[in-house]
């Protein structure tokens, strides 16, 4: 076995393992669905950066950063300021809600704070959820794939199933605490593979000289160094602004200060995330523009990175570079995964069907809707509908329209009301969804990108429905208390 498949395969086995070790320390809802709230700061940071740095930054990205340039900064920056929105912010907020009230997910955040339609408000949410979260998923199961077909020389079909069946193994077994778990030894390896990438793949583009890549890529049409560009127009600069208003709505993230011991342990892991963070956003640049350097025709359907990790990084570095796009991937399915899984079997499940059911039985049931919406995100990868850089964008967006509004004013004013919630992410994700749907089929810039109409339409809503119909003493109460 090449060295390459050797170590790949070790990197998914391991993470299989970690997965099924975790769930052997399973002894209730608690543990599955927030790994027993006792995580400290090394872990929130692991599991933090690992669940938000997908396979659209590695394959998606540095594809975008060959063709723009410098321009396709304008997401990483945007995403760096959500980034310290939801932890400094929305992470704290979520703590302390769970301090005073049984908090497991999502919908159990939205629905204490919106107590007073409370059934509406989860119902909602979890019907939502597969419809943000699904193109996201598809991305990361569409780059793993690749990448599996790359390594072993099988069909992009088999390398999809095998991919989706080791996913969906992993998660089912050992929950969110098998995630935080593997998401550790996952953050390791791709922070070790991206981080040997840059300085090894410059130095071979120069021929040994690490001056002399640069200065090849110095020789690239100038553009690449503009923050705007033919291709990359003002309109796709203001559409990266998504992240911003994505990234501290989104579950899976979310989800992580539900898991932390205390407040404290979220703000110890702030800068180090941060900083992290930033310096693998820091990478993608020169490693797409290298890419460019190096493979000035290549086709379409190709990527980079990819092409890079096998041809210039040579086999053991080459393996943990595409490795390192592995646990990106994996990290962001599992966690996904769990929080449509664990919704739709607490909202529907247990509301609709088994109001009784016991540790058991809702265990048995979130695993089984997992493993659905695995099948689900398996076909759709299948039939590869848009690129997994555009995927991934299209999730934020619809993140941000639906859920940036209602959970931001639930945080920040007295006055945001339940229906104004309902009212917020309903118009948010229609108007989102629309102008989106107009915008491919026209060519146009209506509202600049769909997050823009989703946040305006979301935000007059809340304003209006919360004056018509004011917010309860109930809510107001749970208002004061996650505040103090």
């Amino acid at each position: 076995m090449k060295i390459e498949a050797l170590v790949f395969s070790s990197f998914l086995l391991m993470s299989f393992f970690i997965g099924a070790l975790a769930a052997r320390s399973i002894r209730g809802i608690s543990d599955f669905f927030v790994a027993g709230a006792k995580m400290p700061w090394y872990f929130l940071t692991g599991t933090f950066v690992a669940s938000n740095v997908s396979a659209g930054l590695f394959l998606g990205a540095t594809n975008m950063a060959g063709n723009h340039g410098y321009a396709v900064y304008s997401s990483f920056f945007t995403t760096a300021i959500g980034y310290l929105i939801s932890i400094a912010i929305v992470g704290v907020f979520v703590r302390r809600l769970s301090k005073h009230y049984k908090v497991y997910d999502f919908a159990d955040i939205l629905a204490t704070r919106y107590v007073s339609h409370a059934a509406a408000i989860r119902m909602i949410t979890t019907l939502v959820l597969p419809v943000v979260y699904i193109p996201l998923l598809a991305a990361q199961f569409i780059a793993l794939a690749s990448i599996t077909e790359s390594i072993f020389g099988i069909t992009y079909e088999s390398s999809l199933l095998v991919i989706s069946l080791l996913i969906v193994a992993y998660t089912v077994l050992g929950g969110m605490l098998g995630v935080v778990w593997t998401d550790g030894f996952q953050f390791l390896v791709l922070l070790f593979g991206l981080l040997l990438a840059v300085p090894i793949a410059m130095s071979y583009a120069g021929g040994g000289s690490s001056d002399l890549g640069w200065k090849y890529i110095k020789e690239l049409p100038p553009e690449i160094f503009n923050w705007t560009n033919q291709d990359w127009p003002w309109q796709v600069v203001m559409g990266q602004f998504a992240w911003i208003f994505a990234a501290p709505v989104m579950p899976h993230l979310i989800t992580r200060f539900l898991t932390a011991k205390d407040e404290r342990q979220i703000l110890i892991a702030l800068p180090v995330s941060l900083t992290l963070a930033m310096v693998i956003f820091a990478s993608v640049i020169p490693l797409g523009l290298l890419g460019r350097v190096a493979y000035p025709d290549l086709a379409q359907g190709e990527y980079y990175y990819l092409a890079l990790a096998r041809s210039h990084l040579g086999p053991v570095f080459g393996s943990f570079a595409l490795s390192g796009i592995a646990a990106a991937a994996l990290s962001t399915c599992s966690t996904c995964l769990m929080i449509t899984g664990q919704s739709i079997s607490k909202e529907i499940y247990q509301k609709l069907f088994s109001p009784k059911a016991s540790d058991e039985h809702m265990l048995f049931a979130a695993r089984v809707t997992i493993t659905v919406i695995g099948i689900i995100t398996f076909a759709i990868a299948y039939i590869k509908l848009l690129s997994i850089f555009w995927l991934v964008v299209l999730s934020a967006s619809l993140l941000a329209s639906i859920f940036f509004i209602p959970v931001m004013a639930g945080f920040f004013s007295e006055k945001a009301s339940a229906k104004g919630a309902i009212a917020a992410a309903l118009a948010g994700g229609s108007s989102a969804l629309i102008v989106f749907v107009v915008n491919e089929a026209l060519g146009t810039y209506y509202f600049v990108s769909e997050l823009f109409a989703g946040l305006t339409a979301s935000a007059i809503c809340m304003i209006i429905f919360s004056y018509r119909y004011p917010s309860t003493s109930e809510e107001r109460s749970v208002y004061y208390r996650i505040r103090s």
